[in-house]
């Protein structure tokens, strides 16, 4: 039987990481920016928790790089640069090409089906309908990288991935016709069970859309939610 204190601490676990969450999936789709001051009478209220509960869910976003806290200023929606953003991306591509060539060996025929159909909803898009197309690219990568069977590696890859979200990084205009080669090209290399050739076009398709993701993002968004370095 559960003692009340644990009992407790599970529950104070649950509402850390279920506010968590909430909160950043608000910073990631822009209901709280860049820089925007987070004060914990406000968000104890707003959730609907008390305080200490807000102190650490706060603390934990810090240690995720998504706040920062500054000692006598509190804690503000942490602003993002051009630096980051292009280092998460060289990142991201490392560790999901490392999954695809893992996952090689893994794929089955089902999986390659399921492959074979998101390309196909994808060659029906009209370049420029990011938002039709950001759903199909998330699940194509998704059955690739769900067979990596490596759970640190996946595990790394999430965390990494989440910076990922931010609403202006997401409504970047993708090359669809590059992405849709890559595609083809993976899949054929997966068919192929060249888990190396898997690694390489998964690796270069996404570092790829750094130059253009960063030429977005000095187009359209405003320098103050951007810092320097």
């Amino acid at each position: 039987m559960k003692s009340k204190k644990t009992n407790r601490t599970n529950t104070f676990q649950k509402d850390v990481e279920r506010i968590a969450e909430q909160l950043q999936n608000e910073i990631f789709s822009g209901i709280r920016m860049p820089t925007e001051h987070l004060t914990e009478a406000k968000l104890t209220e707003a959730y609907s928790v008390n305080r200490m509960t807000i102190r650490q869910v706060l603390n934990q976003l810090a240690a995720e790089g998504v706040v920062e806290i500054e000692p006598f200023k509190g804690a503000t929606v942490a602003a993002v640069s051009i630096d980051q953003i292009v280092e998460t991306y060289q990142v991201v591509g490392l560790l999901e090409g490392y999954a695809a060539g893992l996952a090689t060996n893994n794929m089955t025929k089902n999986d390659i089906r399921e492959l074979k159909g998101v390309l196909k909803k994808q060659r029906k898009i009209k370049e420029g309908d990011t938002k039709s197309w950001q759903p199909l690219d998330l699940v194509f990568h998704r059955i690739i990288c769900k067979r990596c069977e490596n759970q640190k590696v996946l595990k790394l890859l999430r965390q990494h991935i989440q910076f990922t979200r931010y609403w202006f990084l997401t409504l970047a205009n993708t090359d669809f016709e590059a992405s849709i080669k890559a595609h083809e090209q993976i899949i054929d290399a997966i068919e192929k069970k060249d888990g190396q050739r898997v690694r390489e076009i998964m690796e270069n398709h996404i570092t790829n859309i750094i130059q253009r993701l960063v030429d977005h993002i000095k187009e359209n968004v405003p320098m103050g939610m951007l810092r320097s370095g």
